[in-house]
């Protein structure tokens, strides 16, 4: 019987690996099993890593869409059928905002006045109030302009944009050109004695008597020397009047039409270039342009459709700013017969809102406010006669009407002025129809009103020292 050699490692090592082999060539179930299992969770892991991945690209997309593309396009009004977006009142109001801020700028470079400085930052801060409604309705009001003046044919060629332009640079240069005047010493007017009306007597000034001492003996009182009575002014002597309040002459000036001033073409090249480097978009710089010439020529239409003769009324006027100012000056008149001239003169050579003081001459029905017209041409009112102060407007008027007359020729300074109310008139039916809907939300406001503002403040803070440049507007 032959003895078995002992196996040696290596003959193990072999065997344990064709064993391995052997399991892996035919797996058990259980082993079957497992490995599914391990497969699937390495499949599972890697699926919700994916999906997490992706929905957070969906969302870093999706709010830099939203913020530079989808919330801008969102629209705040509709005027009869075409959209204002979020994003022209946010680069209106970023326009609207560095105007403020050239503006505060400026004044915050006075050193010798701080608090002009300190209320030209908060001036900035609070039209954070309003600012955005008032360029939602100039935004309104300009597609309103833009539209009537398509249906009446009215355009700008780019040519007139350009001169127009060269006549703002022009101004500007003028402007930038002038010396600065230097204030000069005005001497003090010598006071000069008024010379006393005759038969005036001056009224004798009472001595104040002192408190006697009671520890100090009574001296005995001196007879005083008779008083002269006054005498007594005769009836018929005319009494001294107040002297009137000295007025100016009034006189019609002589309007001389001019030629604008323009930029030859070499300096008009170079202040062009200027001007692409001052503003922030010279595509919506020539907008602006071409917009205030549009609203020109839509007024010089309106104007022509104004009849050239109807009602007038010779009138005098004097607005106030409050009914209280308005009832002083007509006492003035009625009960001490101010002259008129001195009551316009004591209300200054200040318009309150524009409104023209003295003799009106012509008034053309159209011409002035509704409130105006429904006192002048009312026959209720009696010529010649102040009326009682009535509100137009924000102020308050008192009107003499002199003459009327049922049928007289309009000159154009009249018809101007009709032109501008009706179309002031028109504008404002205009925003007030059904076809104009105004859709800002809160966080559309504060949108627009965080990206216009956006380094504004800090800039005017920590503004460097240097004068501030205007725009050209």
């Amino acid at each position: 019987m032959s003895r078995q050699r002992p196996e040696s490692p290596r003959d193990r090592e072999r065997r344990r690996r064709a064993t391995a082999e052997a399991a892996r060539a035919r797996p058990s179930v259980r082993q079957l099993s497992r490995g599914a299992r391990e497969r699937l969770q390495q499949r599972l892991i890697l699926g919700a890593v994916g999906v997490i991945g992706l929905i957070a690209v969906l969302i870093v997309g999706g709010g830099i869409y939203r913020e530079l593309i989808g919330y801008p396009s969102e629209p705040v009004a509709f005027v009869a059928g075409e959209t204002i977006s979020l994003r022209q009142i946010t680069e209106s109001l970023t326009e609207e905002m560095r105007a403020l801020q050239a503006q505060a700028g400026s004044q915050a470079q006075d050193a010798t006045n701080p608090a002009a400085a300190q209320s030209s930052v908060q001036q900035l801060i609070s039209a954070q109030e309003t600012l955005p409604e008032d360029v939602l309705e100039r935004e309104i009001e300009n597609t309103l302009i833009r539209q009537e003046a398509e249906r009446r044919g009215i355009s700008v060629p780019p040519i007139d944009i350009d001169a127009k332009i060269n006549e703002r640079l022009s101004i500007q240069r003028d402007l930038l050109a002038q010396p600065t005047a230097t204030p000069t010493e005005t001497p003090t007017p010598r006071p000069t004695s008024t010379p006393t009306p005759e038969g005036f007597v001056p009224s004798p000034t009472p001595t104040r008597t002192p408190t006697p001492d009671p520890l100090t003996p009574t001296p005995t009182p001196t007879p005083s020397p008779t008083q002269t009575p006054t005498p007594t002014l005769d009836p018929l002597t005319p009494t001294p009047t107040r002297t009137p309040f000295p007025t100016r002459p009034t006189s019609t000036p002589e309007v001389t039409p001019t030629a604008a001033p323009t930029l030859e073409p070499g300096e008009f090249q170079q202040a062009y270039e200027d001007l692409r480097s001052a503003v922030s978009s010279e595509q919506r710089y020539r907008q602006g342009v071409e917009l205030e010439l549009v609203r020109e020529r839509l007024r010089e239409s309106i104007k022509s459709g104004m009849p050239t003769a109807g009602p007038t009324a010779h009138v005098l006027r004097l607005a106030t700013s409050t009914q209280d100012e308005a009832r002083v000056a007509l006492i003035q008149l009625n009960d001490f017969d101010y002259p008129f001239e001195e009551v316009v003169a004591q209300a200054g050579d200040r318009r309150v809102e524009g409104r023209e003081n003295g003799d009106l001459g012509s008034v053309a029905h159209g011409a002035e406010a509704r409130e105006f017209d429904d006192v002048v041409f009312s026959p209720e009112t009696p010529l010649g006669e102040w009326t009682e102060p009535f509100a137009a407007g924000n102020h308050f008027e008192i009107v003499t009407v002199l003459q009327r007359m049922d049928n007289a020729a309009y000159d154009d300074e009249n018809r101007d002025k009709m032109a501008e109310r009706a179309f002031n008139e028109w504008l404002e039916a205009a925003k007030a129809s059904p076809e104009v809907q105004r859709d800002l939300s809160p966080q559309e406001r504060q949108w627009g009103v965080d990206r216009a503002s956006k380094g504004i403040f800090e800039e005017t803070t920590e503004r460097p020292s240097g004068p501030a440049q205007p725009l050209p507007r």
